[in-house]
């Protein structure tokens, strides 16, 4: 039997429409089976809306900015089951909001049902969902966006609103000695009691605070404010070596005791004890084995408010524990009486810690909630359970493949393998498919080809590719490639890695070596149906390096889009990955299609740029770009419309021209034209960056014939030595500048004639500090800012911007810096 408890909000009221329909120009989804997204506004509740997956989403664009008060939605089967879902709006259809957390349908009628939140103008909202209590599917028949109301949400009076908590009580530090208050359900969700149990003002979380001076049970001596886990009206009560069981909690430790600052946040139990538990010691956040509360050191720099992915699986005698989906350690452990808690545990009392009162306490805040069991027995090869397949050569490797089943871990030994393909394969996000090295690239892909068709959830981690074909994942979603050293056998031209076909998405990329490439194609491309971009896909934490000589086009290392459908939104995101000597296309990184985002990645000595192609809507921030005086050397180049480019670091950088350190570029075409060509710049914004001793800093429509309009230039800082520091090539038009520094040294010029408001002369007194130069204490940066960018929250180091923002890429701060540039050992397969 399989259990599921997600997070949900209670049932709300069938829809009566106090508010004004507002009315919907058009309607796109990720994905959907034949039933298709305009089948939920044509009023009639016998067509629908369906589509398969974790985190599926269906659009509604309303032309322009209205005022929505609320969503009405009738689900498909909305009678006898429950979908879960959350609701989001958002100006660009890019930066969303998330109006109304993760909760569920009410199961109980046809009928719609009406989801208020409080007032906003926005021009889209969209519905993202996570199945229902009866399979995978989202489907929905009718949505109805509804105007003002002048309500306020009132979503989530209680924790139970946010938090499904149908199969847990609570145990709080109040009540009497020895006897702290403990409510269960029905009491349970209807409770709150603030500030110990109760949900944030956003609606996005439920706080649980416990003070040293709270109330203990006799067999503990720490105070706590935690979620123990029931089955009905029950205790619940399972084994390590029976079945599988997991939980996933999304959180922040968000305050800690004075003195001894320690924290438990989220635990498994047995009969008698705790089992493991993830514990936060400072700074540094542990994962427990029993008693051993240093078992396993996650990382030594956790800051209070993060929010991070806690995961538990047990089964077969084991438990797995991960951290942000990265498997952490391995606890061989057989047990009984097992249950989860979650919630804030703090570890210490009035005798450890001072003041001994309620304002001195350990809080953490959870945003999701999810337990799982599987009562299958683990290595039985019934469906659902897990098995160990072991394999040595590459007949037993293309046999496993064959039998593949959700839970499946295939292990290759070391040796040379020549891979097939795999084909309707699907794993769950609880139970992917595994094919993994026995020891991270000593299993070497020397031939043959793997595409990954039609099938979901798999992943495969530490393999060496050495073989001569590209790796494809074809109509595919949630599949992983995590841990391999790509160093394909090229002769011609050849792309290592290829992301496409109809219904692909949610793939990741992460924490790769890719190396030497030296023909035409692309280390990654990310490409779709012959209409649609894959959708949502993730590259991260790869090292990408030597891959030229130049050529004149097709040799980019990642490639998102391209022309055919530049015009589909992949909302794909590339972050945090590095890039050394990456020389081989005039782009490093071509951006083709709308709603994008390339962030906090590191570009060291590679020629060319990162580039928006085609399409709309890029984010590009967080960036560091380094040059180190290599020739050609560039740093971001735009064309078409709406892109925010901010909090980028670009330095020594030699390029000019189509290697700008920042190029707004002109067009050949306005807003419409053939689908290759270089698209006319509207409404760029360009803040918050800083440039420091580039050949050619900020050029402004080198090529082409028609000149960036409506854009936006400020708070940037730009010093340099030579040439003009902002370089109009072409005159904008209705160009607006405000906030920036420049400053020119040697033979260089402001370029612009700018009043003092639009471009203030003064040396930003920047220092060295390490890789990069930062603000000086006395900088005329610091708290001068415009302050006219709400999407700016933080600074190129991950600090917050706090009160009037500083000038530049960089806020002056002493909060914890949690970015910075990358190097070899921060990527690639062996990185924490």
């Amino acid at each position: 039997m399989l259990l599921a408890l997600g997070v949900s909000f209670g049932y709300p009221p069938v829809a009566s429409w106090a508010a004004t329909p507002l009315p919907v120009v058009g309607v796109s989804a990720s994905a959907h089976d034949g039933n298709v997204p305009a089948n939920t506004v044509d009023g009639d509740l016998g067509t629908r809306w369906s589509a398969e997956g974790d985190g599926v989403w269906i659009r509604y664009d309303l032309g322009s900015p209205q005022v929505i008060g609320s969503v009405s939605i009738s689900w498909h089967k909305g009678d006898v089951r429950k979908s879960t879902f959350e609701v989001q709006l958002s100006d660009d259809g890019s930066s969303w909001t998330t109006v109304v957390p993760r909760r569920t349908s009410s199961g109980t009628t046809l009928e719609a049902e009406l989801y208020d939140f409080t007032d906003s103008s926005k021009r889209y909202l969209r519905i993202q969902g996570y199945g229902n209590t009866d399979n995978g599917w989202t489907s929905i028949t009718e949505t109805t966006v509804n105007g003002a109301d002048g309500g306020g949400g009132g979503a989530c009076a209680y924790p139970a609103n946010v938090l499904d908590l149908r199969n847990w009580y609570v145990g709080l530090p109040i009540g009497e000695d020895e006897s702290p208050t403990n409510v269960e359900q029905p009491a349970l969700a209807t409770y709150k009691v603030d500030p110990w149990f109760t949900s944030t003002s956003d609606c996005a979380a439920v706080q649980f605070r416990a003070a040293v001076n709270g109330v203990t049970t006799s067999g503990s001596n720490y105070p706590r404010s935690e979620l123990r886990e029931m089955n009905g009206t029950a205790k619940a009560s399972w084994s390590s070596t029976s079945g599988i069981h997991t939980m996933v909690i999304d959180q922040a430790i968000t305050a800690l005791p004075n003195d001894k600052p320690h924290v438990v946040a989220g635990q498994i139990h047995d009969a008698s004890d705790d089992v493991s538990v993830f514990r936060l010691e400072g700074s540094s956040l542990y994962i427990t084995d029993g008693d051993t509360s240093h078992h396993k050191l996650v990382t030594d720099n956790y800051t209070l408010g993060t929010r991070f992915q806690a995961k538990f699986v047990v089964g077969g005698g084991q438990i797995k524990a991960y951290y942000n989906g990265v498997l952490q350690t391995t606890i061989s452990k057989s047990f009984t009486g097992g249950y989860f808690k979650s919630g804030a545990y703090t570890q210490a009392n009035c005798t450890y810690s001072a003041p001994c009162s309620d304002t001195n306490y350990g809080e953490v805040k959870v945003y999701g909630l999810s337990v799982t069991h599987d009562n299958g027995e683990p290595g039985t090869g019934e469906p659902g359970a897990d098995r160990i397949v072991n394999v040595a050569n590459s007949t037993q490797l293309q046999s496993a493949f064959a039998d593949a089943r959700a839970g499946d871990r295939i292990v290759l030994a070391n040796g040379n393998y020549t891979v097939g393909k795999m084909t309707g394969k699907n794993g769950t996000a609880a139970k992917p498919i595994t094919v993994v090295a026995a020891n991270r690239g000593q299993a070497v892909v020397t031939g043959g080809q793997l595409e990954v068709a039609s099938s979901s959830h798999v992943v495969f981690e530490g393999l060496k590719w050495t073989n001569s074909n590209t790796l494809k994942l074809t109509g595919s979603n949630n599949v992983r490639l995590t841990r391999n050293h790509f160093r394909l056998t090229e002769s011609s031209s050849l792309t290592w890695v290829l992301v496409q076909g109809a219904d692909s998405h949610h793939n990741r990329i992460d924490h790769n070596l890719f190396e030497e490439k030296h023909q035409r194609g692309n280390f990654i491309r990310i490409d779709g149906s012959a209409t649609q971009q894959s959708q949502y896909d993730l590259v991260d934490h790869n090292h990408f390096r030597n891959i030229g000589p130049r050529a004149e086009n097709e040799m980019e290392a990642i490639r998102v889009g391209w022309s055919g459908i530049s015009q589909s939104s992949g909302f794909t995101t590339v972050e945090s990955n590095l890039f050394e000597n990456c020389d081989g296309d005039p782009e490093i990184v071509s951006v083709k299609s709308n709603d994008n985002t390339v962030r906090y990645n590191t570009f060291r000595t590679s020629q060319g740029t990162l580039s928006q192609r085609h399409g709309n809507r890029g984010t590009f921030h967080g960036n560091f770009f380094f040059g180190e005086g290599k020739a050609g050397t560039g740093g971001i180049r735009i064309y078409g419309q709406d892109h925010k480019v901010y909090n980028n670091h670009f330095e020594g950088l030699t390029g000019s021209g189509y290697d700008a350190a920042l190029q707004i570029d002109g067009g050949d075409v306005d807003t419409s034209g053939a689908l290759n060509a270089h698209w006319r710049v509207y409404r760029a914004t360009v803040v918050h960056n800083t440039f420091v001793d580039n050949v050619s800093n900020i050029e402004i429509g080198a090529n082409y014939t028609l000149a960036p309009v409506d854009s936006t230039i400020a708070d940037n800082v730009v010093t340099g030595s030579r040439g003009k520091l902002v370089d109009e090539r072409k005159t904008p038009v209705n160009m607006t500048y405000a906030g920036n520094i420049a400053w020119p040294t040697g033979t260089a010029t402001v370029g612009v004639t700018k009043p003092a408001e639009a471009i203030r002369t003064v040396d930003p007194l920047l220092v060295r500090d390490g890789a990069v130069y930062r603000l000086g204490a006395t900088s005329p940066a610091i708290d001068t800012g415009t302050g006219r960018f709400a999407f700016v929250t933080d600074d190129v180091d991950g600090q917050p911007r706090a009160g009037v923002p500083d000038v530049g890429a960089e806020e002056r701060s002493s909060a914890a810096v949690t970015r910075g540039p990358l190097t070899a050992t921060d990527v690639g397969p062996n990185a924490q």
